[in-house]
């Protein structure tokens, strides 16, 4: 037996007592493991094993990749409380772990990856906005993914100061002065761009508080939304939800204006 970290992503039933637990480990990459019993109402794991928990586990790592590790007992569990009450919170933890589930084999070492989804965890339980945590997570996320747009300079002429738009053209960010060489360039504001080159290389661990205008999130998650749908092609459940979830509040806000 041996004992590990990890952050569960997802559960499976496998069984009718028994759960395939989807993990993040700290230094073992992405594992599935077979917890038995899990679900039995008295079950010593199943507080470990609960979506978007960080625990200590012990048990078997698989032996090869694509094989099934084994969940023996859980030592010490920490929940998030926000995630347990906050549907929206928790539709963007989901997203960003859709997307590290997509973006790494199983047992590749991905222990700086495991530390920020860690860091991200605290932050939103603490009051971070989901949105905003999420979306570094996506943009950092790109290169992984196969798709490294260029956030740090004009490709033409090397300019890093300025003011930008994004180009799929030149997959990144392109100055004025070269502005008339994309004529589908995403007329992308200011901030939005500002934002976006930062998201590119910050650590989590030196995000403070970061507020960021409604209208600002809505330019952020428009141009990231258009880089995974036009060059990435993977789109998480998580995130139709969170769209669906919107344009509730949306509708609701008309018919409220509209009754009054």
């Amino acid at each position: 037996m041996t004992s590990f970290h990890g952050i569960v992503l997802y559960t499976r039933q496998y069984k009718d007592n028994d759960l395939l637990v989807r993990v993040l480990t700290e230094t073992e990459g992405l594992r599935t493991f077979l917890a038995r019993g899990a679900k039995k109402q008295k079950s010593k794991l199943s507080a470990g094993v609960q979506t978007y928990t960080l625990s200590l586990f012990e048990g078997a790592l698989p032996k090869q990749n694509g094989s099934l590790g084994y969940i023996n007992d859980v030592q010490d569990t920490k929940q998030y409380t926000r995630l347990i009450k906050d549907i929206e919170a928790n539709a963007y933890v989901a997203v960003i772990a859709s997307l590290l589930d997509a973006a790494f084999d199983d047992g590749e070492p991905i222990t700086h990856w495991y530390q920020q989804f860690v860091i991200a965890l605290d932050k939103i339980n603490n009051g971070a906005d989901p949105q905003i945590i999420t979306n570094i997570f996506e943009v950092q996320l790109l290169v992984p993914l196969g798709v490294a747009p260029n956030w740090r300079a004009d490709p033409i002429d090397g300019n890093q100061v300025g003011i930008f738009d994004y180009s799929e053209k030149y997959n990144g960010i392109i100055s004025e002065n070269h502005f008339g060489l994309d004529e589908h360039r995403l007329h992308v504001d200011a901030k939005t761009i500002f934002y976006l080159r930062q998201f590119s290389t910050i650590n989590l661990a030196q995000v403070g508080h970061i507020k960021v205008s409604n209208i600002t999130k809505r330019g952020l998650q428009q141009v990231i939304d258009y880089i995974y749908d036009r060059q990435v092609g993977f789109k998480p459940r998580a995130k139709r939800f969170i769209e669906q979830m919107h344009s509730w509040t949306n509708q609701l806000k008309k018919l409220r204006r509209t009754d009054n």
